[in-house]
């Protein structure tokens, strides 16, 4: 039965984490993928469904289109999302890793786009890797609990609004009828800080 739950990992299960993504064996594009969804806080589904041409590095933008968000099917408008130095390195190495593909992620051994469960494997792999290599049992958690430990940690180096647009979560009633500013060079911030 699914359930929302509150877990967001701890500053050490984030470390963990990260070493375990650095030293298994899961294959280097979903390596990125774990760590793009952590740096951005991003649904799985907006990273998984990117296309190259949503990236625009000139102007540092990742524009999410709204066929590919929550929220689009509503505001009929794109996400964006800064690029920073951080992630750009990460994209760079994605975008060569599916040369032949318009995916940014895609199935192993072919140019489709990643396919819907493939990341929900991928914390079992690092519990794994982590109980086996590092004697460390790391609780459950999920792709989503990703999500909720960046917004967590967002609120701690950036203002409420902008951690929510970072986020790509509606800021409701009026504010999100007049206030019609993306707050890109507020999100670089916080993501930079992250």
């Amino acid at each position: 039965q699914k359930r929302a739950t509150d877990r967001s990992l701890s500053d050490e299960e984030i470390k963990m984490l990260w070493l375990a993504v650095n030293n298994s064996r899961i294959t280097p594009k979903n390596k990125i993928f774990i760590k793009l969804c952590l740096i951005y806080g991003c649904r799985n589904g907006e990273l998984r469904q990117a296309e190259k041409e949503h990236f625009d590095f000139e102007a540092g933008v990742w524009s999410i289109p709204p066929e590919n968000h929550k929220l689009g099917k509503k505001s009929g408008k794109p996400l964006l999302r800064p690029i920073t130095e951080a992630t750009k390195g990460y994209l760079k190495q994605a975008f060569e890793m599916s040369a032949g593909s318009k995916y940014v992620f895609t199935n192993d051994g072919s140019n489709d786009v990643m396919g819907i469960r493939a990341p929900l494997a991928l914390p079992g792999n690092i519990m794994q890797h982590l109980r086996r290599h590092e004697n460390y049992e790391m609780k459950h958690f999920s792709m989503h609990d990703l999500r909720r430990t960046a917004r967590s940690n967002f609120s701690t180096i950036t203002e409420f609004h902008i951690a929510e647009t970072m986020l790509g979560h509606s800021l409701g009633g009026v504010v999100h009828v007049y206030d019609q500013h993306n707050y890109l060079e507020e999100q670089k911030n916080g993501y930079e800080s992250w």
